[in-house]
């Protein structure tokens, strides 16, 4: 369940730009680009961040200085202005006026104008501009190549670059870029991957050493989303453990990768693992947007009835 408190939040963010060689003349002259903005707001940052790589990309000169003749753009976040995830660009006597519903909105601001930017258009030329998003969910769905929803090749390939950071950071650029804001990451058991259950010690397939490099990889993909204002949804499949688990316990003997046709396993120990691993995971990941729920492999021989059961004991 999510409980949202609205608050009117208004942020501003004054950026001063400048260029050279421009085709208005009046622009000529302002040598300079000054950005002042919240720091302490990760996607403020990553909004500002991307517009001066676009202003250093379209030539504009970026510098820790103010100037009094400088090209002026304001930022700012009003949840009472264009509403969610939307945002304004508005010409006002020389300078320009960025305005977001919120803080993916802002986002979305400074990649258009910055997008216009790169297109050849000069700071003059901009045009007042409005954009709402027509769908409100507009997700990704990523399978991983550790415990994948089927065995391949094709998915076995890419295990070392899913992961490495850079991967994810020029993936969840692609999202932003894309005014993408959901991210599923789909796994067959994800809970071991990142966690070692507490209570259940002997499912994890990993040393300590192993398990910190992998929460250390989650805890960063969930950072970077978070900072381009993506949510994130974890999908396991069902009735699913790891293979270390299932023999320990000599319990759910082919629920584990790589099978993914086999008969659901409802035993209690099944089924508190599985609760306590849903748990655990929302404590040590609170940057977890949630859990998204399947009702498919490794349920076999459950009536739809059981299976809903299963989610209401385990996950909810």
């Amino acid at each position: 369940r999510k409980f949202a408190l609205k608050l009117v939040f208004l942020s501003t963010l004054f950026v001063c730009l400048n260029c050279t060689g421009k085709k208005d003349s009046s622009e000529s002259i302002k040598n300079n680009v000054f950005i002042s903005y919240d720091e302490s707001i990760p996607q403020i940052r990553y909004g500002a961040d991307k517009l001066k790589e676009s202003l250093t990309e379209g030539k504009y000169l970026v510098t820790p200085d103010s100037a009094a003749d400088c090209f002026r753009i304001l930022l700012s976040i009003d949840s009472t202005g264009p509403g969610p995830e939307s945002y304004l660009i508005t010409p006002e006597n020389g300078s320009l006026k960025i305005q977001g519903g919120d803080k993916r909105g802002l986002i979305y601001g400074c990649l258009a104008l910055g997008e216009q930017i790169l297109n050849g258009a000069s700071l003059s030329e901009i045009k007042d501009q409005e954009e709402k998003p027509h769908y409100l969910l507009r997700a990704i769905k990523h399978n991983t190549s550790w415990y994948s929803y089927r065995p391949s090749s094709a998915i076995d390939q890419h295990y070392e670059t899913l992961r490495t950071p850079e991967y994810w950071e020029a993936f969840l650029d692609m999202m932003a870029q894309n005014r993408f804001n959901s991210l599923s990451i789909f796994n067959l058991h994800p809970f071991v991957f990142m966690i070692t259950p507490e209570n259940f010690p002997e499912a994890s397939p990993f040393s300590p050493e192993e398990m910190e490099e992998w929460k250390s990889l989650h805890h960063e993909i969930l950072r970077m989303a978070a900072e381009r204002a993506i949510d994130v949804y974890l999908i396991p499949f069902n009735i699913f453990v790891s293979e270390e688990f299932a023999k320990a316990n000599n319990v759910a003997k082919t629920n584990f990768y790589p099978h993914y046709y086999c008969q659901g396993d409802t035993t209690e120990i099944v089924k508190r693992y599985m609760k306590e691993s849903v748990t655990q995971v929302l404590k040590e990941y609170p940057e977890l947007t949630g859990f998204g729920l399947t009702l498919g492999e490794g349920m076999a021989g459950m009536s739809p009835q059981q299976r809903e059961e299963w989610m209401f004991d385990t996950y909810i």
